[in-house]
């Protein structure tokens, strides 16, 4: 039994980091989008390309959406992480 609590334990820890790791990648992506992409869409629309500068508009609405979803997994990972510490506390 105590080793399945150290390889679980190990799990949520592997799991915990990669979310993190996930988050600081859609970060960066972000900011790339809101600084040195951003001239992209003023861009697209003065040449007439508005299909283009749509399509920059639905990539950051898709980012956007991302770190909010990201930030709900690492929000439901750290809530079960601290119940099963807890719950290993108890036994």
């Amino acid at each position: 039994m105590n080793d399945q609590i150290k390889t679980l334990n190990t799990y949520f820890w592997n799991v915990g980091n990669d979310i993190a790791d996930i988050r600081l990648l859609a970060e960066g992506a972000l900011a790339l989008y809101e600084g040195d992409a951003s001239p992209l869409h003023p861009l697209g629309m003065r040449n007439h390309e508005e299909v283009a500068a749509s399509a920059f508009d639905t990539i950051g609405t898709a980012l956007y959406d991302l770190r909010k979803r990201i930030a709900e997994m690492q929000e439901s990972h750290l809530g079960v992480t601290i119940r099963q510490t807890a719950d290993a506390k108890s036994e």
